[in-house]
């Protein structure tokens, strides 16, 4: 792939709100997944096993602290993971907040939509995952990075 064409390999993405030596997040959240964070390589690697295993664990302990800081700060009834690349194939986790009510609900967020969900309930979970950030980016930046 040519590198100047891939969406992740920058400097700075314009929602990322944290960054490492290895890896940044993103706020990928919007109505329909008002909690949704995406960790991201800095190198343009694209799959798992291009990773030292230094960096592999590193990775999950970002993706765990991901997860616990969504779920004790956005309280929802369930928390995906994934990681594709199949569009973009640059190394990247999805971390989203699910609730039973969320539009998309049992699905998948990349499946058929269920239902609408009232506004003022995604307002409150937008509010709720952007107020989460400060606190995601320092626990993040807590995790201590390998050599």
């Amino acid at each position: 792939m040519n590198m100047t064409h891939c969406e992740f390999c920058t400097s700075q993405h314009q929602a990322e709100f944290w960054r490492g030596r290895y890896f940044y997040a993103i706020d990928a959240g919007s109505n329909d997944f008002p909690g949704f964070i995406r960790i991201v390589a800095v190198d343009h690697v694209a799959e798992m096993s291009a990773l030292s295993p230094a960096v592999r664990t590193y990775l999950w302990d970002l993706l765990e602290t991901t997860e616990e800081t969504m779920r004790d700060s956005l309280a929802p009834d369930k928390m995906n993971l994934a990681e594709f690349g199949n569009m973009v194939p640059h190394l990247h986790w999805h971390v989203i907040a699910r609730w039973k009510d969320d539009g998309w609900y049992p699905e998948c967020p990349w499946g058929t939509k269920q239902r609408e969900v009232n506004a003022e309930i995604i307002k409150m979970r937008r509010k709720s995952a952007e107020a989460m950030l400060p606190q995601l980016a320092t626990a993040l930046a807590a995790i201590s990075e390998p050599q």
